[in-house]
């Protein structure tokens, strides 16, 4: 029987990803089964147990790999791009804004499912909780960085605080617009976009 090269088997076991994230995002995790993704992915259940022992296991996978299996690029790299050290804070903070919603198109929306999904097993599962609050720290901290850089004297219970309101917007929207299969209307996100930025007046008055 001739050998595997190590590029097919991370091949294999990418194609094995991609085809759970489908599978994850159109019918929900505890729905798709193994014998789903197999049929899916075009190959024996006994092979997928050569790279994945559960389909718990292919789900913590995706948590890890989520960025570049939804070819995403990163964030981080996305806001070095259009921050620039003479915005005011809300200015900075509503590029924060504009980039994270940006990506909210109809395929990204689909997958956004899963990620709420991440949150409610990692109430049970201790390694994807743990995943799970080190993604949500990383972006708490790029809020509190952004005020922190420009606004040095602010009250570090201030900047946590905010920080955590300014996601909760953002995610609150995404759950909304996930649950009801929706686009986010172009009028309604320029009204809530001049919203956050009011909001945002409440850090520069401080």
């Amino acid at each position: 029987m001739p050998k595997i090269s190590e590029e097919k088997k991370k091949q294999r076991q990418l194609d094995i990803l991609k085809t759970a994230l489908r599978l994850f995002s159109q019918k929900g995790y505890y729905a798709a089964s193994i014998d789903d993704i197999t049929r899916e992915a075009g190959i024996s259940k006994g092979l997928i147990y050569t790279y994945f022992k559960s389909k718990e296991e292919i789900f913590l996978e995706l948590a890890q790999r989520w960025d570049e299996l939804t070819n995403n690029t990163s964030f981080a790299d996305t806001l070095d791009r259009v921050l620039s050290d003479d915005m005011s804070v809300t200015e900075q903070l509503m590029c924060v804004w504009d980039a994270t919603v940006s990506q909210w198109t109809e395929e990204n929306l689909n997958f956004a499912r899963i990620k709420f999904e991440f949150w409610l097993e990692a109430s049970k599962n201790e390694a994807l909780r743990e995943k799970m609050k080190e993604k949500a720290m990383s972006s708490l901290r790029i809020v509190e960085d952004i005020i922190f850089k420009t606004r040095p004297d602010m009250d570090p219970a201030v900047a946590a605080a905010f920080s955590r309101l300014w996601w909760s917007q953002i995610d609150g929207l995404a759950a909304y617009f996930v649950s009801y299969r929706l686009l986010p209307p172009e009028s309604e996100m320029a009204r809530i976009r001049d919203i956050i930025r009011h909001m945002c007046g409440y850090l520069e008055a401080r």
